[in-house]
């Protein structure tokens, strides 16, 4: 007769309002909210559910999109000694993992060592996040400082992500005496996964470096009106057709231009004492004027910006 406890979830959903996010962030680990500095590119909200098997963590989590940033002072400051491996369910993710441009969608396996710095968007997304003790992951023959960044499709990813999605669904059938088995098979499931992966092909790193530099190169000039297709071309040495395939997953390059602009404003009616008008931020992030902006705003996020700012003061119903 087993005795030990039955294994449970934790369990964590932000509520609505101008608070969520920073509920999220100080939410104490699991949570990788604390671990880097996010920037919400739309209203946020998040809900997640964590099981603990020891030296290996099962993190599912829902969350807004995003922009995140690992530096050098947050690594100083929280490193939980994880290699953490995110498993895309839903959603897409773009950057930088030290010098390595990445990419993921449904379906991929990106491993990110926590030790070193880090930059990158995400979509709205749904993903499975594991953490592994950098010790035991090294033990089990993983290079983690080399596998920073690096995003894997395999048939044994596939499979890692039926049995975590199953564990998920079924977790009240274990006991905590179960946790080292349940935490072995995953972890050899990882280890074949990065073992039976094909290497990313030198065309796809070219294609995700060259993303790269266009979202470095449009963010860096939200608020130009020459950021148009014909300069971006030039700037970066890109035909259109090549530059529009960049875009392919954002709905063209033209909807990421007007898509980050609005982020942007976004952000700006989120920080604590913003009055600035909307038309100066009209003015600000490239839109001809506050009409303009307004029309974007709420087709984008249900709302207008001038409403949402009063929500945020408490002054509109949510």
């Amino acid at each position: 007769m087993r005795s030990t406890p039955r294994l449970r979830l934790r369990h964590f959903t932000t509520t609505p309002g101008a608070t969520s996010h920073a509920a999220w962030v100080e939410r104490p680990w699991p949570s990788i909210g604390a671990l880097y500095r996010t920037t919400p590119r739309e209203p946020f909200a998040a809900s997640a559910v964590s099981l603990l098997l020891g030296d290996v963590i099962v993190h599912r989590a829902d969350f807004t999109a995003q922009h995140w940033v690992r530096d050098a002072d947050l690594i100083a400051a929280n490193d939980p000694g994880t290699l953490n491996v995110a498993i895309t369910l839903a959603g897409r993710a773009a950057g930088v993992m030290g010098d390595r441009p990445f990419r993921t969608g449904p379906g991929s396996v990106h491993f990110v060592d926590l030790s070193q710095t880090s930059r990158h968007d995400s979509s709205a997304s749904r993903t499975i996040l594991l953490a592994v003790s950098r010790r035991l992951a090294i033990d089990s023959g993983l290079d983690v400082a080399a596998l920073h960044g690096v995003v894997v499709r395999s048939a044994a990813g596939a499979a890692l992500i039926a049995y975590l999605e199953r564990l998920l669904q079924t977790v009240d059938s274990y006991c905590e005496e179960d946790a080292p088995l349940l935490s072995r098979a995953i972890l050899d499931l990882l280890v074949l996964t990065e073992r039976t992966a094909e290497p990313e092909s030198a065309q796809a790193v070219r294609r995700a470096a060259a993303a790269q530099a266009a979202r470095t190169l449009i963010d860096a000039h939200l608020g130009s009106g020459n950021l148009t297709v014909t300069h971006l071309c030039r700037d970066l040495d890109l035909s259109r057709t090549s530059l529009h395939r960049l875009f392919d997953d954002d709905g063209g390059v033209r909807a990421y231009i007007r898509n980050r602009r609005l982020e942007a404003v976004h952000h700006a009616l989120t920080r604590p004492g913003s009055d600035d008008a909307i038309q100066d931020l009209a003015d600000r992030f490239g839109f001809s004027d506050a009409a303009h902006l307004s029309r974007a705003f709420r087709a984008r996020y249900g709302i207008s910006p001038s409403v949402y700012r009063r929500q945020l003061m408490g002054l509109a119903p949510m």
